[in-house]
């Protein structure tokens, strides 16, 4: 009874022996609840960072008014809780990095920020942007600089009124500039026959509007001898810059008549 009892037990644990033989062998790719198999597909979470950034700070002068636009962009910053944008400025200071800056709203153009500093031609123009986002954290740019030049040459017309009667001419330059006209020179030449070669012009500097100048063509003007005007003038603004009118040769007048000549 006892060697019976003994042959069930080794029968049973043959059977056991089969049925977990079977699951390792025949099925080794199944596996039970919580159990990863396949270590190389298991998939791990991970934390975004993202860091608030001011990029593509750029200046450029109006060339108009004189005033510095200033454009840039925030990077990331759909991931932050931004409360004001600014351009913080500050003209013609000794030392940029102490002084007192004046702040601008910044408006947002398809993702650019933009603001326009009031300044106007030959400041020293300092600016920095400014955010404040996520309730109290600030983020500052470096402090940039720009000089605002005119780079604008003026504009101007040249007319001559000759009369007839007193031999005078009168040279008037109608000028205009984005910013201020500085001087403008004539220079003129009086011929016998307008051939202006190896011809010394004489020039003459005015210095506040109207632009005018008179003088003698022909101080006899009871003759039959007729002379020759060339004129042409210099316009300069306060920057330097300078048109040339007409741009080239010169407005010629024959003095034989009352008339106006212009160019």
């Amino acid at each position: 009874m006892k060697r019976k009892y003994q042959n069930w037990l080794i029968a049973g644990f043959l059977a056991v022996l089969f049925v977990v033989g079977y699951f390792v062998v025949a099925k080794p790719d199944s596996a039970g609840p919580g159990v990863l198999l396949n270590l190389d597909n298991q998939t791990t979470n991970s934390t975004e960072t993202y860091q608030l950034a001011i990029s593509d700070i750029s200046a450029a002068v109006d060339q108009a008014t004189g005033h510095v636009l200033v454009s840039f962009k925030l990077t990331n910053e759909e991931h932050f809780n931004i409360s004001s944008v600014q351009v913080l400025y500050a003209l013609n200071v000794a030392d940029p990095n102490n002084a007192t800056y004046i702040a601008l709203n910044a408006t947002a153009d398809n993702g650019t920020y933009k603001a326009e500093i009031p300044s106007k031609f030959g400041d020293a123009v300092y600016y920095k942007v400014k955010v404040a986002y996520d309730s109290g954290k600030t983020l500052e740019s470096d402090v940039q600089s720009i000089t605002v030049k005119d780079t604008t040459a003026p504009t101007a017309t040249l007319s001559i009124e000759y009369n007839a009667t007193t031999g005078n001419a009168t040279i008037t330059v109608n000028a205009s500039d984005n910013d201020a006209i500085d001087k403008v020179i004539l220079f003129y030449a009086v011929t016998a026959d307008g051939n202006l070669t190896n011809v010394t012009f004489s020039n003459v500097t005015l210095t506040t509007a109207p632009y005018t100048y008179t003088l003698t063509v022909d101080s006899n003007t009871t003759d039959s001898t007729y002379y020759y005007l060339d004129v042409y003038a210099e316009v300069y603004d306060i920057s330097g810059n300078m048109v040339r009118v007409p741009a080239n040769g010169t407005v010629q007048l024959y003095a034989n008549e009352t008339k106006t000549a212009s160019g």
